[in-house]
């Protein structure tokens, strides 16, 4: 699981995507109005998704 923010300055979505071309099994999420942080909403909730469904899995 990929969880990107679309305005991460820190790590750009540019590298995200590279990274899930060559990880091409990897959900690829770009939360919009998100930066970097996991304390914002849209990142913590994509987060939440992906961490419920490896435990139910």
């Amino acid at each position: 699981m990929i969880v990107q923010g679309r305005y991460d300055m820190a790590t750009p979505v540019a590298t995200a995507w590279d990274l899930h071309q060559a990880w091409p099994e990897a959900d690829f999420v770009i939360v919009e109005g998100a930066g970097h942080a996991v304390s914002e909403p849209g990142i913590l909730h994509a987060l939440i998704e992906a961490t419920d469904r490896f435990a139910s899995s």
